[in-house]
């Protein structure tokens, strides 16, 4: 009996990771969120702006940039723009960045 509890529970683990897996859509949505709060950190109230109204363009260029994987319980997502890169994983409808552009981390 406790090794079929643990077997169903194994089974409803996977198969929640697997219907959480993230779609390239919803890493548009977050690359999305993710440049409308890096410009309204900026001080500048034209920058926010711009960052704001183009946010979405821009993350749908960056979009069409990126090689997802998917692996079935989670995907991974590599975006490369210029001489910029950027690696993520999602999995239980989440990104997790792993690796951002070097203007990122110089801050």
């Amino acid at each position: 009996m406790k090794l079929f509890s643990i077997t169903l529970i194994l089974i409803a683990l996977l198969g929640l990771l697997a219907y959480t897996n993230p779609k390239l859509v919803n890493y548009d949505q977050f690359i999305g969120q993710r440049i409308t709060e890096e410009t309204r950190k900026d001080k500048d109230p034209v920058a926010g702006a711009l960052g704001s109204l183009l946010g979405g363009f821009a993350a749908n260029l960056m979009t069409k940039q990126t090689v997802r994987k998917d692996f079935v319980f989670f995907s991974t997502y590599d975006t490369a723009f210029g001489n910029e890169h950027i690696r993520a994983i999602g999995f239980l409808n989440n990104f997790y960045i792993t690796e951002s552009p070097e203007s990122e981390r110089d801050e």
